[in-house]
């Protein structure tokens, strides 16, 4: 908890936690009463729809604690997006994706130079949160330490809930982007409903998130990021509920020079729970972009969990190599886990190729 409040005080520099549960609301009905007005009485010009995607089939083998019947995977990722313009010069855009079932999934409308909001967007949208943008943003030429091995608990905030986001990528003119996220119950899924989702009293209440990103002046080549969220469980269906709010926090750092790109980053996820129970995570990685079309890197993650005085340290760990042909990328990653998923003496080891095309 000690490493929590730390991240805590480090984002108190910029916002006051104290106020920042009801600032976030207010925030939310500025942005939402600014932009009522502003889209009163409008139409919007005729814009432009495209569909864009993805597919990525891969062969992954295998070892130790981590089996599969079949070796073969097929990844597959559709949206349509939209966009025009009010005739107040509001812009609109609307973006839907699909499951690999090709589904409709997460949705978002996003509406840009609303007045009283300046450069700034405000969106209702689940595709995505915050803090789970920068979940792990160390360099990688192809996928993250834990995507083939293990299972950590890292930062996610309400990713996939339904909310109302605000970004700044320039406040007042510094560099650093804002972008904060309010809900107004986390977990409850998507809104693909045209009157929301109903869902029973799970005892989760609102939440919210925010992130700062910037480059560091006078420093070329480093930037800075971190990310806090808290999600709510004071529902009256939930004992000592007020014991039991989710608090998340992140920080990291990137430095590249020429070719090589270096990273760290610290996650922290405290669920208050019954069994009070933490995560503490810290990312590293290193790549190294031979060519425009080839990069290499190594990847390590250490993610401990707390339970009740118990501690268990997952460690993980990838090499990965791209190489890229105008929308084709084959991706070739060798990862290994020791305590996978926090389960003592648990390994796991996996080597896959990908062919992944971008349509």
């Amino acid at each position: 908890m000690k490493k929590l409040t730390i991240l805590a005080n480090f984002l108190t520099v910029y916002l006051n936690k104290q106020n920042m549960e009801i600032n976030m609301k207010n925030i939310t009905k500025v942005g939402l009463s600014a932009l009522a007005g502003a889209l009163a009485f409008t139409s919007v010009n005729a814009g432009e729809m495209s569909i864009s995607g993805s597919m990525e089939g891969s062969y992954t083998k295998k070892g130790g604690h981590n089996t599969s019947s079949n070796p073969l995977g097929m990844d597959k990722e559709l949206s349509i997006t939209g966009s025009g313009e009010l005739d107040n010069g509001i812009g609109v855009a609307y973006k839907q994706t699909t499951t690999d079932a090709l589904a409709f999934s997460d949705s978002e409308l996003v509406f840009t130079n609303v007045p009283m909001l300046g450069d700034a967007s405000i969106a209702m949208t689940s595709t995505g949160s915050p803090i789970s943008a920068i979940d792990d943003v160390t360099p990688t030429a192809f996928e993250e330490a834990n995507a083939t091995v293990g299972s950590i608990d890292d930062v996610n905030g309400s990713d996939g809930t339904y909310g109302i986001r605000y970004t700044l990528a320039d406040a007042f003119g510094s560099g650093v982007k804002v972008d904060a996220m309010y809900f107004f119950q986390h977990g409850a899924g998507d809104a693909n409903a045209d009157n929301g989702t109903a869902s029973a009293d799970n005892g989760n209440e609102d939440g919210y998130e925010i992130t700062l990103q910037g480059s560091v002046p006078m420093v070329d080549g480093l930037s800075l990021g971190a990310g806090y969220a808290k999600l709510d469980k004071s529902a009256e269906s939930v004992a000592n509920a007020d014991d039991m709010d989710q608090h998340e926090g992140t920080l990291y750092a990137k430095y590249s020079i020429g070719a090589l790109s270096l990273g760290v980053q610290r996650g922290v996820v405290a669920q208050a729970a019954a069994n009070d129970t933490s995560f503490d995570s810290t990312y590293i990685g290193i790549s190294y972009a031979v060519s425009d079309n080839l990069s290499l890197s190594y990847n390590e993650i250490e993610s401990e969990k707390s339970q009740e005085g118990t501690f268990v340290e997952q460690d993980m760990d990838s090499i990965s190599i791209s190489y890229t042909m105008g929308g084709m990328t084959i991706g070739i990653v060798d990862a290994e886990a020791d305590n996978a998923a926090y389960t003592v003496g648990r390994t796991q080891s996996a080597r896959s190729v990908s062919l992944s095309v971008a349509f």
